[in-house]
């Protein structure tokens, strides 16, 4: 049986009739190449090129070998793509819901590197209130959700595939007041409005506890100016405008705070955290094009796990 690789030599070879252009276009070297032609020529039992001082020829024989062997490598390629759409790897669509955080710090990059490699997936991103996802999730038959789950019915029929949990802290402006000040505490940051999107109880309370460690319940409430709103982008203007502060994550702000647009301020809560995972109907099969989303998702979490892990020690050294 001759391989499909010897083939495709014959073919380039021919093609650019010079066994160094040929061996380049294929990304071998010269000496492969021959060595590639000559078992071909043995499998055959014939001689299928002419070796000529400036260039090389096919023989009457080669000539057969070609007519066919563009055939077969033809009829490989379709196979293959033909598979491949029967996988939903060449069309299809993908739908997909989650909320601001993960959206900006996860989703977007990693569809755009899933969008070069399958152009013909058509991909719908609906960004909601995660609380209002896993209603959509099953209502709108949306492949899988990307959301917090701490507070997730899990009586539902779920299936949760895990994320890393990333590290929240607080950042402001370049320029900000509190930039000015040393030895900066809990208090002073209180002074100034902090704007979020919609979090979990869990994060409210992590918050309060930060500002308000020692709330005495019998005395007045005492609380922030908060600004809430349902997406980043207004987030981050409001505060590059203002003296408000944000709560962020490296894979939300990288590009802002290596550009000197915002600053993190020096400190830990450990609550401050991520909780979000992947979420999709217990029992249904995702589409092979949805598999392979959420692989580069799972690769890309790790990646920022490992890119953040030099912002979050200089948090605690201050």
């Amino acid at each position: 049986m001759i391989e499909t690789r010897l083939l495709r030599n014959a073919v380039m070879l021919d093609k650019h009739r010079n066994f160094a252009r040929a061996a380049k276009a294929l990304n071998i070297t010269q000496p492969t190449l021959s060595r590639n032609i000559q078992l071909l020529e043995e499998k055959i039992g014939e001689r299928l090129f002419d070796r000529l001082p400036k260039t090389t020829l096919p023989t009457q024989a080669g000539k057969i070998i070609l007519k066919y062997a563009r055939f077969v490598i033809s009829s490989s390629r379709n196979m293959q793509e033909e598979i491949r759409r029967h996988q939903g790897l060449l069309e299809g669509s993908i739908s997909i819901g989650t909320g601001p955080y993960p959206a900006n710090a996860l989703l977007a990059h990693t569809v755009g590197l899933f969008s070069k490699r399958y152009p013909g997936i058509d991909i719908e991103i609906s960004v909601d209130d995660w609380r209002k996802l896993p209603y959509r999730l099953v209502k709108e038959d949306m492949d899988f959700i990307l959301v917090e789950t701490s507070q997730l019915d899990v009586s539902r029929d779920y299936e949760l595939i895990h994320l890393n949990r990333h590290a929240g802290f607080f950042f402001c402006r370049y320029g900000h007041p509190l930039l000015k000040k040393s030895n900066l505490t809990a208090a002073d940051l209180s002074l100034f409005p902090l704007v979020f999107t919609a979090f979990p109880q869990r994060l409210l309370n992590a918050i309060n506890s930060f500002f308000f460690p020692d709330r005495d319940e019998s005395a007045p409430t005492r609380k922030l100016q908060n600004i809430t709103c349902n997406d980043l982008a207004t987030m981050k203007t409001t505060i590059s405008n203002s003296e408000s502060i944000g709560i962020g994550t490296y894979g939300t702000l990288a590009t802002k705070l290596e550009a000197g647009i915002f600053v993190a301020l020096p400190f830990r809560v450990p609550e401050l955290r991520t909780d979000y995972d992947i979420v999709k109907r217990k029992g249904l099969s995702l589409s092979p094009a949805a598999s392979d989303l959420i692989d580069l998702l799972l690769e890309f979490d790790e990646e920022q796990s490992r890119l953040e892990i030099d912002l979050i020690k200089s948090l605690d050294q201050k």
